[in-house]
């Protein structure tokens, strides 16, 4: 087993993480990065489609900036936001975040006349250097300022327990890195958790398989309060068939350089969603297009799993493929482009709540414990936001760490933390393997904790998480019993981590008696901004859970109702 000593450990390599590591490492703060899979290369960040232009950017007006800021609050968080955290943000991204992307090289698409392309309307977006592809060039980048500035990294390597110090504060990591099955043990003054967002718990997911909500798993475990999470996020529109192609979607916002887009028609031929008719800020939040797909599929006349289609039959073919990627799929799927519709069906995209933090210092309950990005409950999506998050991280740590110390590693949680993780190495019994119990699991949210949810549904997968703790989990094991590169073992880390979140997903779903934005509640079909309008709070109480309730300042943007059906709701 190696020991390891640093004063920052960061458990996540995307667009919180990486940025959290280079501004630490530029205060003189030693940070290391633990990466579950490769730093800049997977979860969330790489799948960036664009990059939203915030406040006055590249011409933008007064109101274009304003409307940002609204959508952001709005059509993006419901108003489950910090509004002083987003306009923090908002000037940083203004004056900050887009210029030093440009200094440091990363491309923006221009036209032929050497100007930067941008999407039309009211909410307008760059790429770089492709529409649908931005955060593949954007993680490039932050990996090779990584390794540039030589920054410590340890990759394919699994966070599974975070240690305590004496006085209850987080003050390290055990680790395995499994792809040479050895054991680290990381000795930090602080923990960044920035693992991103928990989204490979249903059926149809867009995540990565490294994205099985360890974060939430490992910070609940260690005694943080979480929020919101509840608050579950879909794509509309991925590509139906084949199931692995589940994450390619067929966006229906604004293109580059362009005033079309994508359209939605249903089963019958009809056309349910059109960007440019019914999105009154000209740019298409999943919330909009879900809410619109909701009202078919109770009409009979499209599924969450298909029987509605979407494509650019609207448009010209090189106005599509000018600045886009979007009519790759179609051509290598057969299908005459942009003539053709495909069918999409509805994927499971990302997490709005996560750990709860103090947005100013990205603090957590838990002392020595800090978040960034999209495992935090404070903001909901958009690569911009994340890295905002590891800015104000570095800088409340770096303000912090004068009261921070490094303790010895505690010898007895980390040899219970072994023994628990070779006793997932035994053999299989019954023929229940990892494999098999996630697929159980990601059935059953698909099924009862979905799209649409309902109290009686909700209580029965909690049934199903219970059977599956008391008769799957006995007799779970693994053929393989190797060391190196033993991906069984990583899925059975993996299922832990995934029972223990959607069980709090559940129980915060129950908890939430209304419906807002892409949260749906057949049995509360109201938005009620008079009694849920509030963080909802999960904490550990003795061997249960207890809920609190916390309302949101609203210094800004207001809802401008009290009541209202969720489906008719703007946002």
């Amino acid at each position: 087993m190696h020991v390891l000593t640093t004063d920052v450990a960061i458990v996540g390599g995307g667009a919180a993480g990486c940025y959290a590591a280079l501004s630490l490492f530029k205060c003189g703060i030693k940070p290391i990065v633990i990466c579950k899979g490769l730093v800049g290369k997977s979860g969330a960040s790489i799948f960036a489609g664009n990059l939203v232009i915030g406040g006055r950017l590249l011409g933008n007006t007064e109101d274009q900036a304003r409307n940002t800021a609204e959508f952001l609050i709005k059509y993006h968080n419901q108003f489950l936001i910090d509004q002083h955290w987003a306009s923090r943000c908002g000037q940083w991204i203004e004056n900050i975040y887009y210029p030093e992307l440009e200094e440091a090289g990363l491309y923006f698409r221009r036209d032929n006349a050497g100007e930067i392309v941008t999407s039309p309307g009211k909410i307008r977006s760059i790429a770089a250097n492709v529409q649908g592809n931005s955060g593949v060039p954007f993680m490039d980048l932050r990996r090779k300022q990584i390794i540039k500035a030589g920054i410590p990294r340890l990759e394919e390597t699994v966070v599974t327990a975070l240690l305590h110090n004496p006085d209850g504060s987080v003050g390290g990591l055990f680790c395995l890195n499994y792809m040479s099955g050895e054991y680290t043990v990381v000795r930090a003054r602080a923990v960044i958790m920035a693992t991103g967002y928990s989204d490979r718990l249903h059926t149809r997911s867009t995540g990565t398989r490294e994205m099985s909500a360890d974060g939430i798993a490992l910070a609940w475990r260690a005694g943080a309060s979480l929020v919101n999470m509840e608050m579950q996020w879909w794509h509309t529109n991925d590509i139906a068939d084949p199931p692995t192609w589940q994450r390619m979607q067929i966006y229906p916002n604004p293109m580059l350089g362009s005033e079309k887009s994508a359209r939605m028609i249903n089963s019958a031929g009809e056309e349910f969603f059109n960007q440019q008719q019914d999105d009154p800020l000209a740019y298409g939040p999943y919330t909009v297009q879900l809410k619109a797909l909701a009202k078919q599929v109770r009409a009979g006349k499209a599924s969450y799993e298909g029987g509605y289609y979407a494509g650019f039959d609207n448009c010209d073919p090189a106005e599509v493929d000018a600045y886009t990627t979007y009519g790759k799929a179609f051509r290598q799927l057969g299908l005459q482009f942009p003539q053709q519709m495909v069918e999409t069906a509805v994927t499971a995209h990302y997490r709005q709540g996560g750990i709860d933090v103090d947005p100013a210092t990205m603090r957590s309950s838990v002392p020595g414990l800090y978040v960034a990005g999209g495992v935090g409950g404070h903001s909901n999506g958009l690569i911009g936001l994340a890295t905002y998050d590891g800015k104000v991280v570095a800088d409340g740590i770096a303000n912090d760490l004068p009261k921070l110390n490094l303790s010895h590693a505690p010898e007895q949680d980390i040899a219970a933390e072994i023994r628990r993780l070779e006793l997932l190495r035994r053999s299989p019994n019954k023929g229940v393997t990892p494999a098999f119990v996630k697929e159980k699991i990601r059935t059953l949210m698909w099924d009862k904790v979905g799209v649409e949810k309902n109290a009686a549904d909700l209580r029965s997968a909690l049934d199903d998480i219970g059977c599956i703790r008391q008769d799957l989990l006995p007799d779970m094991g693994i053929a393989n019993q190797t060391n190196s590169a033993n991906y069984e073992w990583l899925d059975a880390i993996d299922v832990i981590n995934m029972i223990d979140s959607c069980e709090l997903i559940i129980r915060s779903s129950l908890q939430r008696e209304e419906s807002r934005g892409p949260f749906l509640r057949q049995d509360f079909p109201l938005t009620d901004n008079d009694n849920w309008l509030a963080a909802n709070i999960i904490k550990k109480s003795g061997n249960d859970i207890a809920f609190e309730k916390r309302p949101y300042d609203l210094p800004f943007f207001k809802p401008g109702f009290a009541v209202k059906d969720n489906l008719e709701v703007a946002w």
